[in-house]
């Protein structure tokens, strides 16, 4: 199992790595242009411009290595690319798919709709510090009292699809994410994201779904208190699975958080990653 998780990684960080190094030297040339940089040694811009791309491309990376290590743990029926736990009929060619898809017949682009999962997520903000907090009242619970019905009302006889980060039936829920690298979101874009997540859910329109916000790493540090702006929309920590919690959901009941680090070492290890960025900058400052 080490083995072909491991093998997950290499196959998709080497094509990451090829994605970056087609369009570095443009990249790099962009920034080579800003007056504001001016004054940076090349091979500190050089170095920004990977960083910049890396952070940019690295999360469909991961995102589909999340997906695969997945159906090794919940078998690849229960990790679909198209989401379909109504059967609805419909004409979606897998192939044509890019991550994964939820098929439903609800009206997602519906604004009134879209405006009533708005009010939910308003009404329940957190409030208060320390011992006066009150979380927000975003939990499994009430989006299943509150806007699992909606799925009911604003059912038509069209049929939509709506992108989600990663979707897995676990042999008693299905489990929809929103899955960011840190979380780290401002105040401002951590509305739209809790909403997004709350229509995909209506979306699904089962009882037995929950939805998570889940994130790559703890950006906190491991063990310690997550903090990030999402938490005054979901009920914390209810609503999220933060680095090792959502790592542990996914892989397979033998392998730890613990060893999952190891194995992303030797995997980055053996396709040689820094020599490959210190290619890519030699290449551009020579």
């Amino acid at each position: 199992m080490r083995d072909r998780i491991k093998q997950i990684v290499i196959e998709e960080f080497s094509k990451l790595v090829n994605n970056i190094e087609s369009d570095f030297e443009n990249n790099y040339k962009r920034k080579v242009n800003n007056f504001l940089l001016s004054q940076m040694d090349e091979k500190i811009t050089a170095s920004m411009v990977f960083v910049s791309s890396f952070e940019s491309k690295s999360g469909f990376a991961i995102e589909t290595c999340a997906k695969r290590i997945a159906r090794l743990k919940f078998g690849e029926e229960n990790v679909p690319t198209i989401v379909n736990p109504r059967n609805i009929n419909h004409n979606i060619n897998p192939a044509m798919v890019n991550g994964q898809v939820v098929v439903t017949d609800v009206d997602t682009h519906n604004g009134n709709l879209r405006g009533r999962i708005a009010s939910f997520r308003a009404n329940n903000v957190a409030s208060g510090r320390g011992r006066n907090r009150i979380e927000s009242g975003v939990t499994q619970s009430s989006i299943k009292d509150q806007l699992l019905p909606l799925a009911g009302e604003y059912k038509t006889d069209s049929i939509y699809t709506k992108p989600v980060d990663l979707a897995f039936y676990d042999g008693e829920n299905w489990n929809v994410l929103e899955l960011k690298a840190g979380g780290d979101l401002d105040s401002s874009n951590a509305p739209s994201n809790v909403e997004k997540l709350l229509n995909i859910y209506v979306d699904m329109g089962i009882p037995n779904c929950k939805a998570y916000f889940a994130t790559l790493y703890n950006k906190d540090g491991e063990g310690n208190t997550w903090t990030g702006a999402v938490k005054k929309h979901m009920a914390f920590p209810e609503m999220f699975l933060i680095g090792k919690l959502f790592w542990n959901k996914i892989l397979p009941d033998n392998i730890s958080f613990e060893d999952f680090e190891d194995i992303y070492k030797e995997a980055l290890e053996y396709i040689d990653l820094n020599t490959s960025i210190n290619q890519m900058i030699e290449s551009c400052i020579s």
